[in-house]
């Protein structure tokens, strides 16, 4: 419970006071995604398989795609619009990424880090049609402070599972 607790107010450390002239549908979304990013971290944590299968992989990655849709938006601080033309071109972005990184033809670690840029650099032209400038070159800090988060998240439990099995200690 206490690590969920810690996700909690990791995952909200920047949370701002609402604007007091905010349309009432934003307050509602805003709502709405809190309650559902508090709904997943609610979830209680099973011992989980050593090799889970692919249903429970699927789960666990939805779980996290839904908690990382849900702290872009507030991070970046999109209205109900924004998000609804936000999210497709991001998701392109991301697909265009993956199939960058399966391409085996990068012999060179910089080239590959070289597309990987020109990638961004094309979506961050992109993402300024959806906001303003200075929210679209966040989207990149956002995404990588979301990994962040859960790859500390990820070895904090390693870390925990270790301490609770003795055989993973070397006894």
């Amino acid at each position: 419970m206490t690590s969920i607790l810690t996700w909690t107010r990791v995952a909200w450390k920047k949370t701002q006071p609402p604007n007091e002239t905010e349309h009432p549908q934003m307050k509602n979304m805003k709502n709405l995604l809190h309650i559902g990013l508090l709904l997943l971290l609610s979830v209680s944590v099973k011992a989980q398989p050593p090799r889970p299968d692919n249903e429970v992989r699927a789960a666990q990655l939805k779980k996290i795609q839904a908690m990382e849709m849900a702290f872009i938006t507030k991070e970046l601080n999109l209205s109900p619009d924004e998000a609804q033309k936000f999210w497709p071109v991001f998701n392109q972005y991301r697909n265009d990424l993956r199939t960058m990184a399966s391409e085996k033809k990068f012999n060179d670690h910089l080239d590959k880090q070289q597309k990987m840029l020109d990638i961004r650099k094309k979506y961050r032209d992109d993402f300024s049609k959806v906001m303003n400038q200075d929210r679209a070159n966040k989207v990149f800090g956002a995404e990588d402070e979301f990994k962040s988060l859960v790859r500390r998240e990820f070895q904090k439990r390693q870390s925990e599972k270790k301490q609770l099995d003795p055989r993973k200690k070397g006894f």
